[in-house]
């Protein structure tokens, strides 16, 4: 294993007595938390400083490039803990845009935190005019990317946009097995899911109902408005407000020892040996990787079918 800090391999300098890495699929920085003993201080004395680069290798896995965000020394002690995401992405900011695409729009998000910018399967947007008032940049922009049907996340100095019935539509990565050797729980959530979606913009509209389900008396209605330029954006919006509002309506993890092939926002084919009708593909939402523990605990939700 190595712990890159800096560019220099400091692994076999620590003692490390916790390791966790957690990678998210959307709207979160995947984390890194690092503990080991220092009791001659010499973490103090290297003097580290938040912003600074880190990264854990382990074979073939690796967290990629994060950014140092906390550095805490206690009672012989040392916490290191680290984020995907460059430190200026807390900053909060007031912009304004005149027509300008949904690409383009992360593009110079990404550019202006250092950070490269892909994209998978997203079909562009142009919007004739957007207001970013009191958030950050990355807040800013996963709300347009909930609004278009899309996923956002930061991983190796990237920020990654995916369309996500487009990697629904992918085949799985590969099959796992769940048997004696794994922990697993499944969650219905159904009952909180949404019939429809409504936005209302002046005079522009736009419905969607769920095509496979939804408690048909629970109305999705936007709390905050929707700037809208048409009624077929207005039902855009309403259909791709609806897909992340129940998407979750079916969950479940897993946890078995380490996993380090499998990563948040891939698509992967679980086989249960006591839960059969969860046999099939499903999307992984989060990854947690304890690797002093051994073990891996993986979030999934059931692919929403439809929309």
């Amino acid at each position: 294993m190595k712990l890159i800090y800096e560019g220099v391999d400091i692994w076999p300098s620590v003692s490390v007595n916790a390791c966790v890495h957690e990678m998210n699929a959307s709207g979160r920085s995947d984390t890194l938390v690092i503990r080991f003993n220092d009791t001659k201080g010499l973490w103090s004395k290297w003097n580290p400083v938040k912003g600074e680069k880190v990264e854990l290798v382990e074979g073939a896995a690796r967290t990629g490039k994060m950014f140092v965000s906390g550095i805490e020394p206690e009672n012989g002690l040392f916490t290191l803990r680290a984020m995907s995401m460059p430190l200026s992405g807390e900053n909060i900011n007031n912009r304004s845009w005149e027509s300008i695409g949904f690409l383009q729009l992360g593009q110079d998000i990404a550019k202006r935190h250092g950070l490269d910018f892909a994209y998978y399967g997203v079909k562009d947007q142009i919007y004739p005019y957007l207001s970013q008032n009191g958030m950050t940049d990355f807040e800013f922009y996963l709300q347009r990317c909930q609004l278009e049907g899309c996923g956002m996340l930061i991983f190796d100095g990237k920020l990654i946009v995916y369309d996500e019935r487009y990697i629904e539509g992918l085949e799985p990565t590969a099959t796992l097995e769940i048997g004696e050797d794994g922990v697993f729980e499944y969650f219905d959530n159904s009952a909180l899911s949404y019939g429809s979606a409504e936005v209302v913009s002046g005079k522009y509209k736009g419905t969607f109902t769920a095509p496979n389900g939804g408690n048909a008396s629970r109305v999705l209605r936007p709390r905050n408005p929707i700037n809208c330029t048409s009624n077929g954006e207005a039902m855009r919006y309403a259909k791709n407000l609806l897909r992340a509002a129940n998407k979750d309506s079916y969950t479940g993890t897993i946890k078995k020892s380490l996993l380090l092939g499998y990563a948040a926002a891939s698509l992967i084919n679980i086989k249960t040996a006591k839960a059969s009708t969860w046999d099939g593909p499903v999307f992984i939402t989060k990854a947690r990787h304890d690797y002093i523990k051994g073990e891996t605990k993986l979030f999934f939700r059931k692919l929403l079918e439809g929309y």
